[in-house]
């Protein structure tokens, strides 16, 4: 089970949180450049706190310490989407129990139901779920996407493409949407110069 504490635990200064699509390119004789997949893309995230207390140090180090460094896993989220745009503290949505209403015609596709009446969401906002024992994050590229008055949003297109588990009726989250996450062996640092604790690492999506 993947831990959820140590994003709580950390006081961000700095993160970028981006998808490594896992792809390489080659020049052709002819002038082309071609780009192949060696693989499905992941979310990778690069995270700097700079500014700890040492209690705060004390807290992340524990942590870390259960997880086993890079052995366990832990729940990620991006702090720039930590909720849709158009409902930026998640009050909108309350209580909702969002869940797929259905796949749409490709592995970009979705739609959601259980969302409150004109509950918007635009592109870049986040939506995950849970499927068999991997979890999937995926972000909106639709501009915008309104749910009708029963609650149920038109087909929208999200990225990267749906891996093979999703279905209908799993439940979605649009508050803090994550994706399960094992910090990069090698990647930590753990410090303090004097009384001001330092704390950075990079991890990588756990499928």
């Amino acid at each position: 089970m993947a831990n959820t504490d140590l994003m709580s635990a950390l006081v961000i200064s700095g993160v970028t949180f981006s998808i490594d699509y896992g792809q390489e390119s080659s020049g052709q004789a002819g002038g082309q450049t071609r780009v192949k997949d060696l693989r499905s893309p992941l979310w990778r995230m690069k995270a700097d706190c700079s500014t700890l207390t040492l209690d705060q140090l004390r807290r992340v180090r524990a942590i870390v310490g259960a997880l086993g460094g890079s052995l366990g896993s832990f729940y990620a989220w991006d702090p720039a989407a930590q909720f849709p745009a158009a409902d930026p503290d998640g009050a909108i949505l309350g209580a909702s129990n969002v869940l797929i209403s259905g796949l749409g015609a490709g592995a970009k596709n979705l739609l959601l139901k259980g969302l409150p009446a004109g509950y918007v969401l635009t592109v870049g906002d986040m939506v995950s779920f849970d499927y068999g024992t991997s979890r999937a994050l995926h972000q909106v590229v639709t501009p915008s996407v309104v749910a009708n008055g029963s609650g149920v949003t038109p087909e929208f297109e999200i990225h990267p493409p749906r891996r093979q588990g999703a279905a209908v009726n799993n439940v979605v989250s649009l508050k803090r949407p994550s994706a399960e996450m094992r910090i990069v062996a090698g990647s930590l640092n753990l410090s303090a110069d004097g009384m001001i604790g330092q704390a950075g690492f990079e991890a990588v999506q756990v499928i």
